[in-house]
């Protein structure tokens, strides 16, 4: 696994930790995404940033120029603005559409993943 291999390279925000609850309880497969949960969890010990009420506000702020995306979207957006990240790893190709954000696609993981660890 990518992360397990290289954990400094990655941060997450704490919204995505509640978006792996929300999609199993949804699918009505938490005893599967528990497991997921906490695999990816404690990969990321030390790198969960915590959503603050200023990246709350970004992401508002960001809907005035981006209303077709996802509220979670902006959130992401925002917290990355917040670090200076510019990469985001995501299979939602909404992130394509906010300027500074460079999505890499995980189905295309084999030409990215190189420049990524280098």
């Amino acid at each position: 696994m990518l992360i397990a291999d290289q954990p400094s390279v990655f941060v997450t925000d704490a919204e995505v930790l509640q978006e792996v609850i929300h999609r199993y309880l949804a699918q009505r497969r938490w005893a599967e995404g528990r497991g997921v949960f906490r695999r990816f969890a404690a990969l990321m010990q030390d790198r969960v940033e915590t959503i603050r009420a200023t990246d709350v506000e970004r992401a508002a702020m960001l809907a005035d120029s981006h209303p077709e995306l996802a509220a979670r979207d902006l959130l992401h957006t925002a917290v990355m603005q917040r670090l200076g990240v510019r990469q985001i790893i995501s299979a939602d190709a909404g992130f394509d559409r906010i300027a500074g954000v460079e999505r890499l696609d995980p189905a295309a993981l084999s030409s990215w993943e190189a420049a990524l660890l280098a």
